[in-house]
């Protein structure tokens, strides 16, 4: 396939021309042949990659349904997702672990974005910081031969576990997953700056939601937060304002830099769906206007964000522009996942995995593999 005449992002700025793509990127540039499209007025961007994804129009990676993952492959695709992780909620063992059978088994449909492995958002959480993680009584301390079975079910496609690092033998949880080839990341979290880099010392490399469900630094205790500005980890922001307020995320960019921060959705299963009341746990919840808060008393209840929309609200919160915005949902979130051989960027010999965004970043296309997965036009 040959596009022509479109805004293309190669390394850090849009460069007018042409690219061509199998199932790999084949040449980027002034390219002859017939234009399978012309993309004029278009940009070209790679395919954006959500490493933190609970669900969407009423389906949840942790409810075990076979036929809604589909759904969930189609609905990212037509946001510019081309590569995910399902991301599962703390569970009791037997529902855990059907939710990554079923995980395990999926086949992504010709229509539909990839999923790149399964993160385990908890049960190894603190009480008291598991956030919406609300059935507390699943929460376990970490215990390798737990994980080994679920990841047994999965049929090994655990790639990424969120721990908090409080908890006892979390150090050597974290060395025993590393030793695995398993990414831990730290969060869900009120440990003390030492806790927490114990478990860095161990092999952690990252923090999940930073700030979010988090013990705040302070004179007294730095915390966890102070670790992650500190130390060369990467950091995981969810680009909703109520979630991360401007500011924070401005310090955390100037902190951290574009190359060690990944933008995340968080999306729950009510991204998508039309505003009324919905049970979260024991719990109702109201989606009004984009917003997701608890009836009894207005807090904040998660993200209904799609990655097309946090690409937007990244550069109204920060300042920053389309180029400068691209690599937190692309070039970042591959790295951190250990993809960016393949994925993330706009290269020759990498995944055909491109997304045709037109000037006011809403999706036209979205390809991966060479494939068109999405088509606006239906």
């Amino acid at each position: 396939m040959l596009i022509q005449n479109a805004e293309i992002f190669c390394g850090r700025a849009f460069l007018h021309g042409d690219i061509r793509f199998g199932e790999t990127i084949q040449a980027i540039g002034r390219l002859e042949g017939p234009a399978d499209l012309d993309a004029e007025g278009c940009y070209v961007i790679p395919g954006l990659v959500d490493i933190h994804t609970h669900g969407a129009m009423g389906e949840d990676f942790s409810d075990g349904r076979g036929e809604g993952l589909p759904i969930l492959s189609r609905y990212y695709a037509a946001h510019g997702v081309t590569s995910y992780l399902a991301t599962t909620m703390t569970l009791q063992e037997p529902v855990l672990k059907k939710a990554v059978e079923t995980i395990r088994d999926f086949q992504r449909p010709e229509n539909g974005a990839k999923c790149t492995g399964i993160h385990l958002e908890g049960p190894f959480l603190a009480e008291g910081w598991q956030g919406s993680h609300i059935s507390k009584k699943f929460l376990r301390e970490p215990d390798y031969d737990l994980f080994q079975r679920i990841q047994e079910a999965s049929g090994g496609i655990v790639n990424r576990v969120t721990l908090s690092p409080e908890l006892p033998g979390a150090a050597e949880f974290t060395r025993r997953l590393t030793s695995d080839g398993v990414r831990v990341f730290l969060g869900h979290s009120g440990a003390t700056y030492q806790q927490a880099m114990d478990c860095v010392r161990a092999g952690a490399i990252g923090v999940t939601h930073i700030f979010h469900h988090t013990a705040p630094m302070g004179q007294e205790q730095p915390g966890l937060v102070a670790a992650a500005l500190e130390q060369d980890l990467f950091c995981e922001v969810v680009c909703d304002e109520r979630c991360t307020p401007a500011p924070l995320l401005r310090l955390l960019l100037r902190t951290k830099g574009i190359g060690r921060t990944a933008a995340v959705t968080n999306g729950l299963f009510v991204t998508g769906l039309a505003d009324g009341l919905y049970p979260l746990g024991e719990r109702s919840a109201a989606l009004r206007d984009g917003v997701f808060t608890y009836l009894d008393d207005g807090a904040w209840a998660g993200s209904v964000l799609t990655a097309e929309e946090g690409l937007t609200r990244l550069g109204q919160a920060t300042g920053l522009s389309l180029p400068q915005c691209l690599p937190l949902f692309s070039s970042s979130p591959a790295r951190m996942l250990g993809l960016s051989h393949r994925k993330g960027s706009l290269e020759v010999g990498k995944d055909a995995d491109l997304v045709l965004l037109d000037k006011n970043n809403h999706v036209r296309l979205t390809i991966s593999q060479g494939d068109v997965i999405y088509d606006s036009a239906g």
